[in-house]
């Protein structure tokens, strides 16, 4: 019998062997060809570093995958047969003969021999994920096809990967590997005669994708004649020995294996019957519209939370800078000792859920080790920092200003009236004003005033939100802080009070004065003490488009005179 499986064994291997030599390559290396670069050209010796290795590799891998993308356009497979992979691997190296790529391995990087393999067709993937996911995901990377695409729109797609990435490896039961390179190579496939589709998809997520590159030399030689008969009969002896063995070993442990099984059962069941109720609300953060990070990433992220990426305090924790896997920067605010996320989980997820141009997304956490709330980047900081403090030199126009007022009260309305659940924002001041790169105001951080409310277990309502919208017109038409301010504008608007006296000096006058007033009276209204008397934020944004229209409607009629 031990003979037979002998016999066998070399018999598979041979015709493994020879399915492989006898294969054809079917990718096209010539639509986005691989250059290696000079450092790439003895990969093979020793004396080179394992980090030039990983790099040159990693380069040439990108090049194939980009030709695996243009077939799965064609065919709707993503990764090759085995014997396939290894006929392309071949085939390729002979194009650059000049850089050594066998130290690589990418045969086994391309083929779909991996064990529990994620998922191997497209149409696979569309079907775990769903096809409106799938079509978001597609969206949030449309951008990618610019030469020169933005941080944030590489951001948003990177986002919207990983989030993808969770939902597949949940949808696919085989919980498998391989599927950062499936969902890659799947979104770059839907558009392969776009060279710049392909070109922006692998530069901004290829980052996502990672390997293990051999670091040493181990007989090259040996691994590219499969056949060698030294080989071969280690590989013979060692089949033999383990057909002769494998009953023994399977009569001495099988007592011992029943035992320890039985007593884990036993373990088991006492962890069962002892589980408390809190211990379910104890679980890690699980909330499919956010990507979960490790603590390393946000050690790596944030350098260790050096203070020199220290951006902001709160009364959650301190926020910082940090940039992401995929090289996007991104806010992270590290919890302060004693608050934990499980604490909050709900207000988390629920705002995960609200997405608005003019509201700053959750983009993740960490929920273990440093606990971490991780939010998309504005760049330009908060208001505060622009009309108080330490970019006051840079003068925000009446035209931005009147921009940033529409900005916010859109995202405020969306808030209160977003179909999901409707939000009291309950802190609204300049502070939580974030800038974009365009200086498009986004409003930030209302799980701060949820935890907030716990702790003074004051009632928040919209109307509070409106009133506090009225002190950020104010402080943005007067560039000041806000006490005395609601008074002041009141005795403007209804004892005849000089309103231009209010107007920010940093202006220099420049901006138009029924637009300063109309703005000034939204503001008085919305700070009214009576709150049945407030108008809600769909009023307040229909009021202040008015007056935008009107302005831009007088430009015109101007220019036309």
């Amino acid at each position: 019998m031990a003979i037979l499986y002998v016999f066998l064994f070399i018999f598979i291997f041979l015709s493994k062997s020879h399915r492989i030599n006898s294969s054809t390559c079917k990718l096209n290396f010539s639509q986005f060809p691989y250059e290696a670069q000079s450092e790439c050209f003895d990969i093979a010796a020793n004396s080179v570093p394992s980090s030039v290795t990983k790099a040159c590799c990693s380069s040439a891998l990108q090049s194939l995958f980009k030709a695996m993308a243009i077939e799965a356009n064609h065919s709707g497979s993503i990764f090759l047969e085995l014997a396939e992979a290894k006929d392309c691997s071949n085939t390729f190296q002979n194009l650059h003969q000049s850089s050594n790529l066998a130290k690589c391995e990418l045969q086994d990087l391309i083929s779909s021999s991996t064990a529990e393999l994620c998922s191997s067709t497209i149409d696979a993937i569309i079907s775990f994920l769903g096809i409106e996911r799938y079509n978001a995901f597609r969206s949030n990377c449309t951008n990618l096809y610019a030469n020169n695409y933005s941080d944030e729109t590489c951001f948003n797609c990177v986002m919207s990967y990983r989030q993808s990435l969770q939902a597949l490896r949940k949808g696919d039961s085989s919980n498998g590997n391989r599927c950062n390179e499936a969902l890659l190579v799947s979104l770059a496939s839907s558009d392969v005669d776009s060279q710049n589709w392909v070109q922006g998809t692998f530069s901004c997520l290829w980052n996502e994708i990672e390997f293990s590159w051999p670091t040493q030399t181990h007989g090259i030689e040996v691994k590219e004649n499969l056949l060698d008969s030294k080989a071969l009969l280690a590989t013979v002896i060692v089949a033999a020995v383990l057909v002769i063995l494998a009953p023994l070993l399977y009569i001495l442990t099988r007592k011992q294996i029943q035992y320890a099984s039985e007593k884990d059962l036993k373990n088991l069941s006492v962890v069962v019957f002892k589980k408390e109720p809190e211990d379910e609300a104890k679980r890690p953060l699980n909330c499919s519209d956010l990507y979960i990070f490790s603590p390393d990433e946000m050690a790596k992220a944030t350098d260790s939370f050096n203070n020199s990426n220290l951006i902001g305090e709160g009364i959650l924790g301190k926020m910082y800078v940090g940039i992401m896997p995929s090289g996007m920067k991104a806010a992270i605010k590290r919890l302060n000792e004693g608050i934990e996320l499980h604490n909050f989980i709900d207000e988390i997820c629920r705002k995960a859920k609200i997405r608005h141009p003019n509201l700053v997304s959750t983009v993740g956490c960490c929920d273990s080790g440093d606990e971490c709330l991780v939010y998309e980047y504005c760049v330009n900081g908060d208001l505060s920092s622009w009309l108080l403090g330490d970019k006051r030199t840079v003068i925000l126009t009446w035209e931005r200003r009147m921009q940033i007022f529409i900005g916010i009260a859109r995202g405020l309305w969306f808030l209160h009236t977003n179909p999901l659940e409707k939000i009291v924002h309950g802190d609204i001041k300049l502070a939580n004003i974030l800038l974009t790169e365009k200086l498009e105001p986004k409003i930030s951080d209302p799980i701060l005033s949820n935890y907030k409310l716990k702790k003074t277990e004051r009632m928040e309502t919209t109307a509070n939100d409106v009133f506090n919208f009225g002190v950020v017109l104010l402080q943005l038409l007067t560039g000041r802080k806000p006490e005395s301010l609601v008074k002041e504008a009141r005795n403007a608007m209804m004892k005849g009070g000089s309103t231009s006296a209010m107007a920010d000096p940093c202006l220099n006058g420049a901006y138009i004065v029924t637009e300063f007033q109309n703005v000034l009276s939204i503001a008085v209204q919305c700070t009214t003490p009576n709150e049945q008397e407030r108008p809600n934020m769909e009023e307040v944004l229909q009021k202040l488009e008015e007056t935008q229209i009107l302005s831009l409607n007088f430009k015109s009629n101007c220019k036309n005179f």
